[in-house]
C-alpha cells in the first residue's frame, strides 16, 4: 500500500532544487539510521539466513539481512513528508505517497551479500542512489558498514562523512589517463566465473602490461563508485553487470566527473548510460533482469578509451584464433 507522504498538485510541482534539497535530507538521514543497525548485525553475524534468489543473478542469494535497508529507507522517506516517491530494489519496489512520483530511489541495501554469508572479510556496504522522474541524478550515499563512514553525494557536492565524529572531507575523482600509470586500480568483480573467465579472456594482456605497481582489484558492485569518486579506482570494467549494480550509485560517479558507458561488443562504439525510473517502474524487470554486455566506468576518457582498444584488439585475436582452430580441425 502507497505510503501517505506530502503531495504536491500540478501546479505545485517542486522545482529541482526542491527535489535535490528532500533527496539530500533523505540520503544524510539514511546514513545516519541505517549504517549503525547494520554494523551492530554484522558484527553479530545475524540475517545470513536464505531467503531466496536474485532474479537475473543466478551466482547471488537473498539474505535475510538484505531486507533490513529497505525498510528503513521508506521509513526514512515517511518521515521526511517529501514528495511522492518510488523505491526500487533488488528484491522489491515501493510506491510511497498518492499521485505522480517525483523522486525515485535505487536500493542495494547491503552489498557484497556472498562474501558476508561466507563470513569472508570483504567490507559490506548499502548504496542508495536518487533520480528525478526524467532521470536526472539528485544524489547517492554510497555507506560502508563496517567503518560507520558514507560516501555522500548531497547538493551536488561529493564526500566522506565520519558518522562518529560527524567530519566531512571533500572527494575528488583520479585524474590518470593511461592503465600503465604507476598507480593505476583497475576493478572487476572476481568473485564469480560468470563475470571472471570472461574478463580474464579479453583484458588479460592489459592487466599483463600495466605498471608493475599497478593494482588489479577484484571487487565490484553497487559499492565500487565511492572508491571512484575518491580516486581510490581509476576504472570499472565487467561484462553482464546488472542494472540493479548500476544505478544505485551512480550519480556519486557522474558527478565527480567520471564517464559511464555500455561499449558495443561487436564496433566498441560507446553509449551514455541513462536511468529511466518512468520506464523501469511501467516494467520492472528491466531493472531485476537487465545488463549492459560490456560496461566501463572510468575516472577519465582516456583510459576508457585505452580500455576498449585493448578489448577490440583482444576480440580480433580471439577471431582469428578460431578461425586457426577450424582450419586445423578440418585440415585432411
Amino acid at each position: 500500500n502507497a505510503i501517505e507522504l506530502g503531495t504536491f498538485g500540478p501546479e505545485q510541482e517542486p522545482t529541482r532544487e526542491q527535489l535535490v534539497e528532500e533527496a539530500g535530507r533523505i540520503l544524510l538521514s539514511y546514513a545516519q539510521k541505517a549504517i549503525p543497525p547494520l554494523r551492530d548485525a554484522v558484527r553479530k553475524g545475524e540475517g545470513k539466513q536464505v531467503l531466496g534468489s536474485v532474479p537475473g543473478r543466478p551466482e547471488d542469494e537473498q539474505l535475510a539481512i538484505d531486507a533490513n535497508g529497505e525498510h528503513i529507507l521508506t521509513s526514512v522517506i515517511r518521515e521526511e513528508k517529501v514528495s511522492p516517491a518510488f523505491v526500487f530494489g533488488e528484491h522489491n519496489d515501493y510506491p510511497l505517497g498518492n499521485g505522480e512520483s517525483r523522486l525515485f530511489f535505487a536500493i542495494d541495501s547491503f552489498d557484497n551479500t556472498s562474501q558476508y554469508k561466507r563470513g569472508l572479510d570483504t567490507p559490506p556496504y548499502t548504496v542508495v542512489g536518487a533520480y528525478d522522474k526524467d532521470g536526472n541524478r539528485l544524489g547517492a550515499v554510497i555507506g560502508d558498514i563496517k567503518d560507520r563512514k558514507a560516501y555522500m553525494n548531497i547538493n551536488g557536492e561529493n564526500f566522506l562523512l565520519d558518522l562518529e565524529s560527524g567530519e566531512r572531507k571533500t572527494i575528488t575523482k583520479s585524474e590518470r589517463i593511461t592503465t600503465k600509470d604507476d598507480q593505476i586500480t583497475i576493478a572487476t568483480y572476481l568473485g564469480s566465473n560468470e563475470y571472471s573467465k570472461e574478463f580474464l579472456r579479453f583484458f588479460g594482456p592489459m592487466i599483463e602490461g600495466m605498471a608493475p605497481k599497478g593494482i588489479l582489484y577484484g571487487g565490484g558492485g553497487s559499492y565500487i563508485y565511492g572508491l571512484m569518486a575518491s580516486g581510490s579506482v581509476d576504472a570499472y570494467v565487467m561484462f553482464n553487470e546488472p542494472f540493479s549494480e548500476i544505478f544505485t550509485g551512480l550519480p556519486i560517479t557522474l558527478t565527480a566527473g567520471c564517464t559511464v558507458v555500455s561499449v558495443d561488443t561487436e564496433t566498441g562504439q560507446i553509449e551514455e548510460l541513462k536511468f529511466e525510473p518512468e520506464k523501469i517502474k511501467a516494467n520492472p524487470e528491466i531493472y531485476k533482469n537487465g545488463t549492459v554486455p560490456l560496461y566501463i566506468a572510468a575516472a577519465t576518457p582516456a583510459i576508457r578509451d585505452e580500455i576498449i582498444r585493448y578489448y577490440m584488439e583482444a576480440k580480433k585475436e580471439n577471431e582469428l584464433q578460431k578461425i586457426k582452430d577450424l582450419f586445423i580441425a578440418n585440415k585432411p
